[in-house]
């Protein structure tokens, strides 16, 4: 038997017990209908499984790939995912030496950037730092979809094409999603 039979056999029982225990001048109850019979059982269907919180978008890239291909171009020495307010490397790819004292540094420059262009009530977003030293060209790229963020590219000065750098670096921008 199915619980429902069960339950509808339980209620034909306590209506008869009180109609039993009812006082002799007053009308007998009706007698309870019958219970319907239950449909037969199927077999059960599957749950629905519940909406997923987050789905899995399969088409993005990882970090560490986004940084690889970002060094794809002549002269690209090193690149890192930097947090712009504390200088910590979230992620990097190449092979400059001490990368993230100089990614620390370049924070740095950026805060001092952003706060200069506060002061003189400038409302434009920064799309690039750019620093050269006798050896190398380095970039500093804010995310544009988060930009307490930011890329920080390092490229021999003597091989590197400044233009493609920073093409590459706009091109990551937009790979990056957090």
């Amino acid at each position: 038997s199915t619980l429902s039979d069960g339950a509808a056999k339980a209620a034909a029982e306590a209506s008869a017990a009180a109609v039993e225990a009812a006082p002799a001048e007053t009308a007998p109850a009706p007698a309870p209908a019958a219970a319907p019979a239950a449909a037969p059982v199927a077999a059960a269907a599957p749950a629905a499984a519940p909406a997923p919180v987050a789905v899995v978008v399969e088409d993005r890239q990882s970090l560490e790939s986004v940084l690889q291909e970002l060094l794809v171009f002549d002269g690209a020495i090193g690149v890192a995912l930097v947090d712009a307010q504390s200088g910590m490397v979230l992620g990097e790819a190449g092979s400059a030496g001490n990368l993230g004292l100089s990614a620390a540094g370049a924070s740095v420059i950026l805060r001092a950037r952003l706060e200069t262009n506060k002061t003189l009530g400038r409302s434009e977003e920064i799309a690039d730092v750019l620093i050269t030293l006798s050896t190398q060209v380095q970039i500093i790229h804010p995310l544009s979809q988060n930009p307490s963020l930011f890329l920080f590219l390092i490229g021999d000065k003597a091989k590197a094409s400044l233009a493609m750098a920073r093409y590459k670096a706009a091109e990551a921008d937009h790979n990056i999603h957090l």
